[in-house]
């Protein structure tokens, strides 16, 4: 009686357990993540692999190394088949860092972080931008923040939070000595 009464129920992980590894299984795992998620080459390789250690973890029987061979060779296939493009996948990020008001060196972070070699970061990065595209980012920052032109804040700390988001500190000291309606003018064209 008291071995019934001293058993703990058992905790609920939340987490299913994971399927045996297999080429199918992978690629239909593959494609309804890409179907939710835009990813890189990269980034999508990382998520599969990661898959894969945590069935390999379970079950005991499967090879790891084998099992990342077929991640290699769907990531090929994914490529072939142009559902992985890291060209498209770096400027829709690039464009869309960009309206957020990202520095050129959040950009090269942010997806360096996602498997995307720095060369075509820099490359997009020309093709996209103008003279005044780090400027624009930074104005968008202070309007976000109301500062700088768009209110009056502590200047020390927004140029801090400039600094601390990659902009140079010309450029910040630029943005924040710029009056409202020429600010506006920028952002606007």
């Amino acid at each position: 009686m008291d071995s019934v009464q001293n058993k703990k129920p058992e905790k609920k992980t939340g987490r299913k357990k994971p399927k045996k590894i297999t080429a199918q299984y992978l690629h239909n795992a593959g494609l309804y993540y890409l179907q939710r998620f835009a990813a890189s080459r990269g980034q999508f390789r990382s998520v599969m692999l990661r898959k894969v250690r945590r069935s390999c973890m379970e079950h005991r029987d499967q090879d790891y190394q084998a099992c990342a061979a077929m991640v290699g060779e769907i990531v090929e296939k994914f490529e072939r088949a142009g559902l992985l493009n890291d060209e498209l996948y770096t400027r829709g990020v690039v464009a869309s860092l960009r309206r957020q008001g990202k520095s050129k060196s959040a950009i090269l972070s942010k997806l360096k972080t996602r498997g995307i070699d720095a060369s075509l970061v820099t490359e997009t990065l020309g093709a996209q931008d103008t003279e005044d595209s780090e400027l624009r980012a930074a104005l968008t920052v202070l309007r976000r923040k109301k500062a700088g032109p768009f209110g009056d804040r502590d200047n020390e700390k927004t140029l801090a939070a400039l600094a601390r988001g990659g902009f140079s500190y010309d450029t910040a000291a630029q943005a924040m000595r710029m009056d409202r309606a020429e600010a506006e003018e920028i952002l606007n064209s």
